[in-house]
Formats: C-alpha cells, sequence, structure tokens
C-alpha cells in the first residue's frame, strides 16, 4: 500500500471554504424543495367570511344560477380535454383551469355562506342542498383530476406523438385545417 501524501497546509482555507459551500448550496436546494411542497400542501389562504345578513331568497337565486354554471364550465372542461391536445404538454390547460375553478368554487361557498348550519338561520335547508351539491360537484372535479393524472402518466407519450404526426401531417398537406 502507498501511504497517502499529506494535504497541504496552504490550502486548507481553500478546502474549508469549498466545503462550506458544498454544505451551503444543499442546505438552500433543500429549503428551498420543502418550502414548496409544504406550500404547494396548504395550498392558497382563505379570505375571511363574510359578515353581516345571511344571503336573502333573490341572492341564493344567484347563488344557485352561479353553481349551475360552474357545474357546466367542469363538465364541459372534462369533454373538451381531448379537443385540446396541441402543445408540449397536451393536459396543461385542465391543470392551470382546475384550481382556478376550485377558487371561484370555495369564494361561491364563502359568498353564499354554505358552511353556515347554525339551527334557526334563514334558508338552512336551500343552503345545505346547496352545499350537497358544491360537495359532490368537488367530489366529480377530484374524479376527473385524477383521470387526467392517469392518464397524463400512462398515455400522455401517446398524446404528444399523435399532435406531433398531425402536425407533420399538416405542414406535409400545406397548412391545411388551420
Amino acid at each position: 500500500m502507498s501511504a497517502r501524501p499529506a494535504r497541504d497546509p496552504r490550502f486548507r482555507p481553500h478546502r474549508t471554504a469549498a466545503w462550506v459551500l458544498y454544505f451551503g448550496v444543499i442546505a438552500v436546494l433543500s429549503t428551498l424543495f420543502v418550502a414548496s411542497v409544504l406550500k404547494n400542501l396548504v395550498g392558497r389562504p382563505r379570505h375571511p367570511a363574510p359578515t353581516g345578513a345571511l344571503p336573502t331568497r333573490a341572492a341564493l337565486r344567484v347563488c344557485m344560477t352561479d353553481l349551475e354554471i360552474l357545474y357546466r364550465e367542469q363538465n364541459q372542461r372534462a369533454w373538451a380535454l381531448g379537443t385540446e391536445f396541441e402543445g408540449p404538454d397536451p393536459l396543461s390547460t385542465w391543470r392551470l383551469w382546475s384550481p382556478k375553478w376550485e377558487e371561484r368554487l370555495e369564494d361561491l361557498s364563502d359568498r353564499c355562506r354554505l358552511d353556515e348550519t347554525s339551527p334557526g338561520e334563514d334558508w338552512l335547508p336551500e343552503r345545505t342542498e346547496m352545499a350537497a351539491a358544491r360537495d359532490a360537484m368537488l367530489a366529480l372535479h377530484r374524479a376527473y383530476n385524477a383521470q387526467v393524472n392517469r392518464f397524463a402518466q400512462e398515455e400522455g407519450d401517446l398524446a404528444r406523438a399523435a399532435t406531433e404526426a398531425l402536425s407533420h401531417a399538416r405542414e406535409a398537406v400545406g397548412g391545411w385545417g388551420r
């Protein structure tokens, strides 16, 4: 065995600085990673619930109309997924739209006070039914999200390949169909 040569003491400060820099970079990257994960898990901050009088019958009708609009929009988006495969990430439109839709549904819940259930309140049965409809819509939304994510993982390459093949065919034909 050959003996390991002794380290030159003149370079000790440089070695120490290199190790400090190395561990510093690791610490910063680890902190950024953990902060990103925590931010994703915590979600957006909720606005305080409105105070004052509960919604009137006319306000509840508006809330119901808004709830129906959100329901139709969700279903239209889900069924339109197959028509939006253009680009490098064919499901990015759903992923961009989905959190905004959830936020609008939360805002509607706050505005219409769907989660307030004190006995004796005005329009409690109606708001309870609307809250049940909202919960069913959220369950459906979670199922759509699961399907979109599963499709992206399992068949995303096929969708991208089909989009690319169609793009090449368009170019070959001379831009027909644009």
